[in-house]
This record gives structure tokens, sequence and C-alpha cells, in this order.
């Protein structure tokens, strides 16, 4: 299953860009906290659409490593139907988009995840050409 992308228009800080460059070049899985005035702006960033949560420790999943893990059963693997809804109650969140919308008119900041480890070849194009913008500024990725 490939990941969905979106672009979402903020405001991002040098450090916020370099840490997004090197997780990039690294292949590495951030999170990057924004202030309600920084969801809105001219930085430009590709963000994958869904997660899925765990509700019980907050872990974060990709979608289609949970798809993935679901499909051949590890997910579920030695366990009762009442421990898979006490130890895997997972649930969809709203799109990024819907919550930064949402975020934007509570005037609450929010949280997003970029995990670049999961980075296909289908999308790795679209995602290097957006961080090159980023970095036009003289953002150093190593």
């Amino acid at each position: 299953m490939e990941t969905e992308l979106h672009e979402i228009n903020v405001t991002l800080s040098k450090y916020q860009k370099e840490i997004i460059c090197k997780a990039f070049y690294n292949r590495e899985k951030i999170l990057l906290r924004f202030k309600n005035d920084a969801l809105r702006g001219s930085d430009t960033l590709l963000v994958p659409s869904k997660s899925l949560k765990s509700m019980k420790n907050d872990t974060i999943l990709d979608k289609s490593t949970f798809i993935k893990r679901l499909e051949n059963g590890t997910i579920f693997e030695n366990s009762t139907a009442v421990e898979r809804m006490e130890n895997y109650c997972l649930l969809f969140h709203p799109t990024v988009v819907e919550r930064l919308e949402k975020n934007r008119k509570n005037y609450k900041g929010m949280e997003i995840v970029l995990d670049y480890s999961v980075i296909t070849d289908l999308i790795k194009d679209s995602v290097t050409r957006n961080i090159e913008k980023l970095i036009e500024c003289g953002v150093d990725c190593h």
C-alpha cells in the first residue's frame, strides 16, 4: 500500500528545516511540533494523509506497516479476542489536513510525524523536490 501525501503550508524554523533534511537523508522518523501561529505560512511540507495510533500506548503506526502486520497475522499472533481489543485498540485519525484545519480554527498547535524510513521509489522524487525547496535558504543537511 502506497503512502498518500498531501501538501500543507506552515512556518518552519531553520532548525526544523535542518531536522527534516537530516531525517530524510538518514531515512529516520521525526516528530515536528507546531504552535498555532506556525500552522500557517509559506513553507510547503509533504505529509502522510493518515496514521494509526494505538489508544493503549500512544504509539503511532504507519498505516501500511499496520496493514502488512494485520495481513500476515503477526499483530494478532498468540492472542485472544479480548487481548486483541486490550492490546491493539487502534483507531484511524482524521487526515493531517483535517487535523490542521481544525487546530487552526481552534487556535491549537499540533504535532506531525514524518517517517522517512518508509519512503518508496514512487514518492521519493516528490519528497526530494519538496525538501530541496525547503532548504534553498542554505540549510545544512549533513
